[in-house]
């Protein structure tokens, strides 16, 4: 009679062990590299920092307030967010540059057009390259015409006359009067 081979109980433990070890040696190298792919757009600058915990809201009420801050100290007028991947810039030298000079470098893209499709189409706001070149010289043509802009000259000059001029005539001479037209223009 011949007797089967058959594993061993010593046998056993090694695959189970070994199985272990190769499942847990793949998970590691797994966490790793998601960890150092996370490191990557982790930032401990002061501004990421003062993003990801929400510190700013100690000083300030609204995000767009703590940007103005920050683009204020900001000599370049320009700030980077890295976590988020964006720059935020008041410089008008640069924005000219987005928008006038190279602005064929700064697409708004295939998500920003998925996003506002239904609400905007394929208007001048959402879309890129020739068509948007197509729908500028139409605007163009448009906005530049002599009645445009004979009407809104008249509209301007009414809405100085009606309501400008006598609000600021209200302070004139007045001392120490702050007259925040900002605050008025939402009031209005």
């Amino acid at each position: 009679m011949k007797l089967q081979p058959s594993f061993s109980s010593y046998d056993h433990s090694f695959h189970i062990c070994f199985s272990f070890a190769a499942i847990f040696s793949l998970t590691t190298v797994a966490v790793a590299i998601y960890l150092l792919k996370l490191k990557r757009r982790w930032c401990n600058c002061k501004i990421c920092h003062g993003y990801l915990t929400s510190s700013w809201t100690e000083e300030f009420q609204n995000l767009c307030d703590w940007y103005a801050y920050l683009l204020q100290k900001s000599p370049t007028k320009t700030i980077h967010i890295h976590i988020l991947n964006n720059v935020i810039t008041a410089n008008p030298e640069n924005v000219e540059y987005m928008l006038k000079t190279k602005f064929d470098n700064y697409p708004k893209g295939k998500q920003f057009s998925v996003i506002l499709g239904d609400l905007l189409g394929l208007g001048i706001f959402n879309v890129d390259g020739e068509l948007w070149r197509f729908q500028r010289k139409m605007a163009s043509l448009v906005l530049d015409s002599l009645s445009v802009r004979s009407y809104t000259f008249e509209v301007v000059a009414e809405e100085i006359n009606r309501r400008l001029v006598p609000l600021l005539s209200s302070v004139a001479g007045k001392v120490d009067c702050v007259l925040d037209l900002q605050a008025r223009a939402y009031l209005a």
